[in-house]
């Protein structure tokens, strides 16, 4: 009697074709890292993607050594998922982008869910996406983003794909470029770090709200800035993570 070949779809309770392949949380989690460092214009090597991965939850039990990730790489671009150039640089193919796309509006979905339908705090909202990201079906993202008002970006400001969203508003600028005197709005802000967070949601600098420079004083590194009438400093370093665009008004004053 002639062998049933497998294919590589399941069949749910219906009877009815589940999603297509899905990949592993791994190579998931990989592709997130490297789409994130595409939309910050990051063309990394395998030490920088290294540098990346580490930032992700402990729980995600990936190995962090570099010829660990190095052998993961391989594997990601004997499926097609990146290029690696003479360069030595990670480049995501077409299947790559597409990938982080969908891992990436995955995640930022369900860093909403854990914000605005559970009522958790903001610097807790990276860590469990990442627990809950990797089993989402397409219905329930259609369905959650449907509950949450279709929202355009994540929490933290990073656009969620398929809204048409650009990845960089057109005059956006890191904290540490802004003039003092000029109002500006956050855009993104940093959310690996949850202490970090967590000092910046306590001090109000979070996406869609008001921040001015007070006084920029570079030779020491550090900057203080008014954030919903909280005055707090804060070094170059976090600066530089930290994106802003002027306010309708302010643009012409800070070109």
């Amino acid at each position: 009697m002639p062998r049933t070949r497998k294919t590589s779809q399941s069949s749910d309770s219906t009877g009815q074709d589940s999603s297509p392949e899905r990949l592993s949380p791994g190579t998931e989690n990989y592709l997130l890292c490297l789409y994130k460092l595409w939309e910050d214009s990051e063309i990394p090597t395998t030490t920088q993607l290294t540098d990346s991965l580490r930032q992700l939850p402990v729980a995600e039990g990936l190995g962090t050594s570099v010829p660990s990730v190095a052998g993961m790489v391989r594997r990601m671009q004997r499926q097609g998922l990146v290029e690696i150039g003479q360069d030595k640089r990670i480049r995501l193919t077409k299947k790559g982008t597409e990938g982080g796309e969908d891992i990436a509006r995955r995640h930022r979905l369900a860093e909403w869910l854990v914000v605005r339908l559970l009522g958790m705090d903001l610097h807790k909202a990276h860590i469990e996406a990442h627990r809950l990201e990797h089993g989402m079906s397409q219905e329930f993202q259609e369905k959650l983003m449907e509950r949450l008002g279709h929202p355009t970006k994540s929490p933290f400001g990073r656009p969620i794909p398929g809204t048409g969203t650009p990845r960089v508003p057109f005059d956006a600028l890191t904290l540490d470029q802004a003039s003092t005197g000029v109002t500006y709005i956050i855009d993104r802000v940093p959310e690996e770090d949850e202490q970090l967070l967590k000092f910046l949601t306590v001090s109000r600098i979070i996406p869609e709200n008001d921040i001015n420079v007070v006084e920029a004083t570079p030779y020491l590194g550090v900057m203080m800035v008014a954030a919903a009438d909280n005055r707090v400093s804060i070094g170059y370093n976090v600066a530089r993570q930290i994106l802003v665009r002027p306010c309708e008004g302010d643009r012409a004053s800070s070109a």
